[in-house]
């Protein structure tokens, strides 16, 4: 059996790579996260351009037409690189309205000047639709919904996932900054106008996208990192030799490398089963990725930051980054203790086939 990436895949995930390396270098960030909102138009641009937004949508929706596998390999990149711009967000709220047949294109989502955003809103969702179909509640921590058309977002029952548009009276946005500098929202509808994208199962898929859309993103952080850490131990010097020569140093990032292959296997077999349905194997598959990414990236960046020593945790030095937009992403999903939560739920519930 054959686990590399094929061509089309290879070609998704280099050019991602490159549009990232060239608009996102540390240099570059460091100018953008002076600003108040962590956001660069010019690279949102080229992501529109080569619809890398886009990639999990029809040719017919103005997309790529390729998978969600594909899709979280861009994710990937976008973690690796700490994107200034809500590539998933954008991406998860334009899967879940091509799922329910609605047009994009028609919305305008597709311009290069705007976006749409998304969130489960595991930070905090009191949604509640009356029988006008008019949606009252908050919703907390949504990323970069100022300046988006419109956000996608489950009911607080679980039972209805909802597209709104922001640019409405009934709503008003308070801005929130993640730990990592993104920016976030806290959404307060008060009987606003919204449209019904899908019933519990809808929520359901959108939900496992989410997570599994920010694992991936966790794995380009992780391995960004990792990387960061190789270069230095074998460059910096100690006593007059390397200091990756130490055994101290060569076993803690053995360690590490065992981790990120571990939360390499996980995140793409979840990213590959959740592209095909969202059954009870696919779900523990989601939800132990979701638990490496947690739990792993944890380790490996506690790890990276102190063989760097004090540059580490220098914001002169790109360390420090990968440490905070790691923890954000953990948080983001809930953690590791949530993941093994609904891992013992499904268990518990069909154990035979839990243990497949």
């Amino acid at each position: 059996m054959d686990f590399a990436f094929n061509e089309i895949q290879t070609e998704i995930r280099e050019l991602a790579r490159g549009i990232f390396a060239d608009f996102a270098s540390p240099d570059k960030l460091h100018v953008i996260e002076q600003q108040t909102f962590r956001f660069d138009p010019k690279l949102w641009s080229a992501v529109s351009e080569a619809g890398l937004a886009n990639v999990n949508l029809p040719e017919s929706a103005g997309g790529i037409g390729l998978g969600f596998f594909e899709a979280c390999l861009v994710f990937e990149q976008a973690g690796a690189f700490t994107v200034p711009v809500p590539v998933i967000p954008h991406a998860l709220a334009l899967i879940a309205m091509a799922e329910a047949g609605s047009d994009a294109i028609n919305m305008g989502v597709n311009s290069q000047d705007s976006w749409m955003t998304a969130s489960s809103g595991i930070a905090g969702n009191s949604l509640e639709i009356d029988e006008q179909g008019k949606v009252t509640g908050h919703l907390s921590g949504v990323p970069y919904a100022s300046g988006a058309s419109a956000l996608v977002a489950p009911s607080a029952d679980g039972t209805a996932l909802l597209l709104i548009k922001l640019e409405q009276p009934s709503v008003v946005l308070h801005a929130q900054v993640s730990t990592a500098c993104e920016p976030q929202s806290h959404c307060v509808f008060t009987r606003a106008d919204a449209t019904a994208l899908g019933d519990a199962d809808a929520v359901q898929r959108f939900a496992l996208r989410e997570l599994v859309a920010m694992s991936a993103a966790q794995l380009g952080v992780t391995a960004a990192a990792m990387e960061l850490a190789r270069s230095h131990v074998c460059e910096r010097e100690q006593f007059g030799v390397k200091i990756g020569s130490f055994q101290a140093v060569s076993h803690r990032l053995a360690d590490c490398w065992i981790d990120l292959m571990n939360l390499t296997t996980t995140v793409l077999s979840a990213a590959s089963r959740l592209a095909v349905d969202a059954s009870i194997e696919t779900r523990l598959e989601v939800y132990t990725a979701q638990s490496w990414a947690s739990q792993a990236s944890h380790r490996i960046l506690a790890s990276a930051q102190h063989v760097c020593g004090g540059l580490g945790h220098d914001k002169d030095y790109p360390m420090w980054r990968f440490a905070v937009w790691s923890r954000h992403y953990e948080m983001m999903m809930g953690g590791n203790e949530l993941a093994l939560e609904h891992l013992g739920a499904l268990i518990a519930t069909e154990p035979e086939r839990a243990m497949l």
